[in-house]
């Protein structure tokens, strides 16, 4: 999509799941196989959809900057208290097409930024640390002592 500078590269799907109240924001290239392979770890978890996208791996990073603030651990978020935080994941990403990577690409990028996720990523990006470090230092999650 030369209009957009999104290129078709880096195929595969962004989901959530959401588990007592923790999400988790993950990338894939196999739905079926990541899905039988989550229910394995997590046999009561909801997956609240996989969406395609180009760049898959790149738009997973920006969500998991864009949401340092609640980042637990790994990949799992926690919004304890902040609906509000909680429903711009959730709706965002359910508006996304369950089929059209072109449009979800694109709406990705006036969704972040329209938002203000892509501040946290210019944040990090002047510190020069990196995503983990980021997460680590502006979460506001209690962490779970493994």
């Amino acid at each position: 999509m030369p209009v957009w500078q999104i290129r078709r590269v880096d195929p595969g799907f962004i989901y959530v799941i959401e588990h007592h109240g923790q999400y988790k924001i993950g990338k894939t290239t196999r739905t079926k196989e990541r899905l039988k392979a989550a229910k394995t770890w997590l046999p009561d978890m909801n997956l609240l959809g996989f969406k395609p996208f180009w760049g898959m791996s790149h738009h997973e990073r920006l969500l998991h900057a864009g949401f340092a603030f609640y980042w637990y651990a790994g990949e799992w978020y926690k919004f304890d208290g902040d609906d509000d935080a909680r429903d711009l994941l959730l709706d965002g990403f359910l508006a996304f097409s369950d089929d059209n990577p072109d449009i979800n690409s694109r709406d990705f990028i006036y969704w972040y930024n329209g938002e203000g996720m892509v501040e946290l990523l210019m944040a990090m990006d002047e510190q020069k640390i990196s995503l983990r470090k980021f997460q680590q230092k502006e979460s506001i999650s209690p962490k779970k002592v493994f």
